[in-house]
């Protein structure tokens, strides 16, 4: 029988006093790991400051939330198929992702290929582009021949060999595919939605295949790695995770990988599965 999922403030008599149980189970396994908790089957900080340190070490997300993952990392059972189904905080009704959904549906099809080819989640897809660009809509001028991330850059010959983009964007259509890191980038290519977003989604992949050979991550971890890794570069995620940081830690804001699978869970929520 699978455990239930648990999280902050579980097993208390005005919460949920039936997980009582199962949270017991949780603290006395962490005790076994190392861990002091009084096994009282309630939830407190004290436990989901554990559950994080434990999750840090096992290469999961530290979310403090105990999924399937956690629990086969806990009782040494086996990892549960993935799942690419994310939870999402954002509304139905999100007037902005309710824009980009609109604009993103012209492109489904190259999605749905782009998907397949790589072994991306739809939604995934469709939150990438999202952050990005807001599948256009963010881009100057609109659409996919436009440019965003123009914050003025010193020239870097180890990278881009030829002049500055005359346009002063250095994030190419509606991927953002940089313009000093991709020869891509630096030709009339990008402009084509088509090609911008399997090359976007082909980057992704190549992150993930390359993390994945230098560390021990997998499934919803690695996938997140290698999100976090679009936006700050590989070598950087690895760096967060030999540092035992949060691999979003050099991505913009901190929290672009959580930010993208945020919005993969509403496009799920809207048949991108």
């Amino acid at each position: 029988m699978s455990q239930p999922t648990l999280r902050l403030f579980d097993g208390y008599d005005h919460t949920s006093p039936e997980l009582r149980d199962a949270v017991v189970e949780l603290q006395q396994g962490l005790n076994q790991k190392g861990y002091t908790l009084l096994a009282d089957g309630h939830f407190g900080p004290e436990t989901e400051a554990s559950v994080k340190d434990f999750q840090r070490k096992q290469g999961l997300d530290d979310d403090g939330i105990v999924g399937p993952f956690t629990w086969a990392a806990l009782l040494g059972t086996p990892v549960p198929p993935f799942s690419t189904t994310e939870i999402t905080t954002f509304p139905l009704n999100s007037p902005s992702l309710l824009a980009d959904f609109q604009e993103a549906t012209q492109y489904k099809a190259v999605v749905d290929q782009a998907a397949t080819q790589f072994n991306l989640p739809k939604g995934m897809i469709g939150g990438l582009a999202s952050r990005e660009s807001r599948w256009g809509l963010a881009l100057t001028p609109r659409g996919p021949g436009g440019t965003g991330d123009r914050v003025p850059r010193a020239p870097n010959p180890s990278l881009r060999a030829g002049p500055l983009p005359s346009d002063g964007g250095f994030g190419r259509g509606l991927m953002q595919i940089d313009y000093d890191a991709f020869p891509f980038a630096r030709t009339g290519s990008w402009q084509d939605p088509r090609e911008n977003i399997l090359f976007g989604c082909k980057v992704l992949s190549d992150y993930r295949q390359l993390i994945q050979s230098k560390t021990h991550l997998e499934g919803r971890s690695l996938l997140k790695a290698a999100v976090a890794a679009y936006n700050c570069g590989p070598g950087r995620v690895l760096t967060a995770l030999q540092k035992q940081i949060d691999v979003d830690f050099f991505t913009a804001g901190r929290n672009y990988s959580k930010d993208v699978l945020n919005r993969t869970g509403w496009f799920q929520l809207q048949g991108w599965v």
